[in-house]
């Protein structure tokens, strides 16, 4: 009798399970609606993004992750980080609308999670992502980003989408625009908050320590490496919860 093989798949939909970043797909840089007339430029377009993710910019700074050996951009879920974005032209709020889109892993979807749209908003809501601007100077716009307490931890490809009467379009994939978000200690809001200062230098910031080692009648001391702040892109992030991680 010869073995199935066949791949059965759970849910109504057959696709894979989505467990690691290591595989993506990417999303469509135009969702063009009818027929896009020539010539048409009159559409807000992207010509730069900035991350301010240098080790000593205020992004990394405030969000602890200012030791991280990266040139990506590393912040903390459930806290603002800045984003700039460069246009052609000087931004205009009562004709131009725009997002930002963040996706992670394969088959990204809305319900999942894996697929965020982040509206601009005037203030912020607790515990939901938004964007504010908070500065427009001349064809830049720069934004406040708030991610959600409870986003799934790991890098983020990042998309700017821009919609027009024809259609959207979006940035295409840019590499050094990902974003890897981690848990937050610092955040009320994050099941991982620490309340204790001494307590998140120690569990979260420290990189080197001691361990203790041998009999009851003669304990020694050695110094040991945790091995915390290691180079980001090392980090094999799994898209789960606290909770996810332990049940595995």
């Amino acid at each position: 009798m010869s073995e199935d093989t066949t791949q059965v798949f759970s849910g109504r939909r057959p696709l894979p399970p989505n467990n690691s970043n290591g595989e993506e797909n990417e999303l469509p840089t135009t969702e063009i609606v009818g027929l896009l007339p020539r010539g048409t430029t009159d559409y807000l377009k992207v010509m730069n993004v900035h991350l301010f993710k240098d080790s000593w910019d205020t992004n990394k700074v405030e969000h602890h992750t200012d030791r991280y050996d990266s040139e990506k951009l590393i912040v903390r879920r459930g806290q603002p980080f800045y984003v700039q974005i460069d246009f052609h032209r000087p931004y205009d709020p009562k004709k131009d609308v725009f997002r930002l889109e963040y996706v992670i892993g394969r088959y990204p979807q809305e319900n999942k999670g894996t697929y965020i749209p982040v509206p601009i908003v005037s203030e912020f809501r607790s515990g939901k992502w938004g964007a504010k601007i908070i500065l427009k100077e001349d064809r830049s716009v720069r934004l406040s980003v708030q991610s959600s307490p409870k986003c799934i931890v790991g890098k983020f490809r990042m998309y700017i989408a821009v919609w027009t009467p024809y259609g959207i379009f979006r940035t295409n994939r840019n590499p050094a625009t990902d974003t890897y978000i981690l848990f937050n200690p610092w955040c009320e809001e994050d099941a991982v908050y620490l309340d204790n200062d001494k307590e998140r230098e120690e569990y979260v910031l420290n990189d080197l320590g001691i361990i203790f080692h041998g009999n009851f009648n003669d304990i020694k001391t050695r110094s040991w490496n945790y091995g915390q702040v290691i180079s980001i892109d090392e980090i094999h992030c799994t898209g789960e919860e606290p909770s996810q991680a332990l049940e595995s």
